[in-house]
C-alpha cells in the first residue's frame, strides 16, 4: 500500500515499491529508519511467536518519543505502528491522531491509521481516511480494498461494490485479480496468478497477499468461516513486515469477533 518515499511509514505495505510523492526531507529521512526489507531478510519460522520482537520494538518507540523535540509527529506515528503490529490497537489510536494534530498534512499519508480504524470499528472513518490516501497514492490496489472492506461493514456489501476506488496500473502480482475480484466472483484468477510464478521467494509473497486479501474479501462478504480460513493461513507466514504483522492482528481479530457474546 505505501510507497517508497511516503513521509511516515514504519515498513512497507507490499514489497515492491513505486514512486510517491513527499513533505519534507526530514520526513524521508525517517522514513530511512524504518526498514524497508526484502521478504528474504525478514522469514523466520512459521512457529515463531512474535510477541517479544512486537514487545521491543514498542519499547524502543516509545524511549524514542519526546513530545517537545523536533519530529516528534513520526514518533508519534512509529510508536503507533509498533502498538498496532502488536496487536494494542487501540493504543495505537491516541498516537496516530496526536501525530496529525501535530503535523495535519501527514493525515492522508497514514494508511496505517486507516487499518488502526477499521479494527477499532470506526468504519466510516477508515473508509474516508483511505479515500483521502488515493489522493496521494492513486494507484495502490490495497488501498481501494480497505475502503471496500470499510465500506462494506460500515453499510453493505452492495454499496461497497458501487464505490470501489479505481487503482490502475498495480503491476504487482496478484493485485490487479485482486481488484477484479472486489465487485464479485470467485478467487480461481488469483490463485492462477500465484501458481504461474516460478521465483519461491516471489511465490511466498504473492501466497501471502493472495490469502489477506481473500481473507478481507471474504470478510467484507460476511462469510466468517472462508475469511478466518484464509486469514489464518496469511498469518502463518514466516515473513515479519508490517503487512504480515497486519494479517496476524487481523487473525485474532477475526477469531475474537467469531466467539459468542457471554451473557
Amino acid at each position: 500500500m505505501p510507497l517508497s518515499n511516503q513521509p511516515i511509514q514504519s515498513e512497507t505495505m507490499t514489497m515492491i515499491t513505486r514512486p510517491r510523492q513527499t513533505l519534507s526531507t526530514l520526513l524521508i529521512c525517517f522514513l530511512s529508519l524504518s526498514c524497508l526489507v526484502s521478504p528474504i531478510a525478514v522469514a523466520q519460522s512459521p512457529s515463531m511467536d512474535h510477541s517479544d520482537r512486537h514487545k521491543q520494538s514498542i519499547e524502543r518507540a516509545q524511549s524514542s518519543l519526546r513530545a517537545d523535540t523536533p519530529g516528534s509527529a513520526n514518533r508519534e506515528v512509529a510508536l503507533a505502528d509498533a502498538l498496532l503490529r502488536g496487536g494494542k490497537v487501540d493504543e495505537s489510536i491516541p498516537h496516530y491522531e496526536s501525530a496529525i494534530k501535530q503535523s495535519p498534512e501527514l493525515r492522508p499519508y497514514l494508511w496505517q491509521y486507516g487499518i488502526a480504524l477499521f479494527f477499532t470499528g470506526r468504519f466510516d472513518d477508515g473508509r474516508e481516511l483511505f479515500e483521502a490516501h488515493r489522493r496521494v497514492n492513486p494507484n495502490d490496489v490495497e488501498n481501494a480494498a480497505w475502503q471496500f472492506l470499510c465500506e462494506a461493514k460500515a453499510n453493505d456489501i452492495e454499496s461497497a461494490r458501487k464505490l470501489l476506488l479505481p487503482a490502475p496500473g498495480d503491476r504487482r502480482v496478484p493485485m490487479s485479480e485482486i481488484l477484479d475480484r472486489l465487485p464479485g466472483g470467485d478467487g480461481t484468477q488469483i490463485e492462477a496468478a500465484v501458481e504461474a510464478i516460478d521465483h519461491p521467494t516471489s511465490r511466498q509473497s504473492a501466497r501471502f497477499y493472495a490469502d489477506l486479501y481473500l481473507g478481507l474479501i471474504a470478510d467484507a462478504e460476511n462469510k466468517p468461516e472462508e475469511a478466518q480460513r484464509f486469514m489464518r493461513r496469511a498469518a502463518e507466514t514466516p515473513m515479519t513486515h508490517y503487512m504480515a504483522d497486519v494479517a496476524r492482528v487481523y487473525a485474532d481479530h477475526l477469531q475474537c469477533s467469531s466467539k459468542p457474546v457471554e451473557r
